[in-house]
């Protein structure tokens, strides 16, 4: 497999728009791994993971060709990993395909498909997905698990939140994935705070190769739920390892940073040691 990112960072991009932090001002200065688009990946050139505002820049940068991908894996609608007015541009007048063009599929959730339901077009589907229920995407398993993001702002959760169906406190059913194929396995967790028991009890002995965990926080300790930090990510390597999910041959990526919490390149990579720190065009092969 070979998973590259596309954008590394959260809704407001580093630099952030419009801010004058001392972190986006040092970006804008140094430049290269520095700047970070909105969170995006594609695995091997197949699967789109999430389809944000900075798609269309991505398949620019990278020399790719979004009228080749056919499988895209939405986690949640919030904008920065879903731009429908984007995806509706794959569509009569927008869009020209050969007669018996295949549609684009787009998997997610039921919040996902509310959002797609408006746009139209011969060469766009949508497929549920539901957590733990596997579907085959292109010969690849694909198992969303449910994701602890999405929480309802009128009724914060404690944790352990109860998980049933859409669960309580929660807006809307964020979900994250594993992806397996011959085996080789795929763990792309954004976005997300620390994983519910029922996600560990599925995960348990299955050794994946490369987990990419949310850092949104980066370097600072928060006590809101929804996304991870550095803490958390060391914390959830150590659970993952003591229940069998990785091994040392495990890779492990910090990915999907909000300019907040950041520190130079160098210097987060050192609060993350056993980890990869992801960057815009950053390739992985395992």
């Amino acid at each position: 497999m070979k998973l590259t990112y596309l954008g590394t960072a959260a809704a407001e991009g580093v630099p952030a728009l419009f801010c004058r932090c001392d972190f986006c001002r040092y970006a804008r200065k140094a430049g290269g791994r520095e700047i970070r688009t909105r969170a995006g990946a594609l695995l091997d050139g197949k699967i789109k993971l999430d389809f944000g505002p900075d798609s269309y820049k991505h398949e620019l940068d990278h020399g790719l060709d979004y009228s080749e991908i056919h499988s895209v894996l939405i986690t949640h609608t919030h904008e920065d990993h879903l731009d429908v007015d984007d995806i509706a541009h794959r569509r009569p007048t927008s869009a020209h395909f050969p007669e018996g063009e295949p549609p684009m599929i787009v998997y997610g959730s039921e919040a996902v498909e509310a959002m797609l339901s408006r746009v139209r077009s011969p060469w766009l589907a949508f497929r549920r997905v539901k957590p733990f229920e596997p579907v085959d995407v292109e010969g690849y398993r694909v198992t969303a698990l449910e994701a602890v993001h999405c929480m309802s702002r009128a009724e914060p959760p404690t944790w352990p939140v109860v998980f049933e169906g859409v669960a309580r406190g929660r807006a809307e059913e964020a979900m994250f994935y594993l992806i397996e194929k011959d085996g080789k396995s795929l763990l792309y967790a954004h976005d997300t705070d620390e994983f519910t028991p029922a996600d560990m009890d599925f995960l348990a002995g299955r050794k994946i190769d490369l987990i990419s965990l949310d850092c949104t926080n980066g370097r600072l300790e928060l006590e809101y739920i929804g996304h991870m930090g550095a803490t958390e990510n060391r914390r959830m390597r150590e659970k993952l390892i003591a229940n069998g999910a990785a091994d040392g041959h495990t890779i492990f990526v910090a990915n999907h940073f909000s300019h907040n919490g950041l520190l130079p390149y160098d210097e987060l990579q050192a609060l993350l040691p056993g980890f990869l720190v992801a960057y815009d065009g950053m390739a992985v092969e395992f």
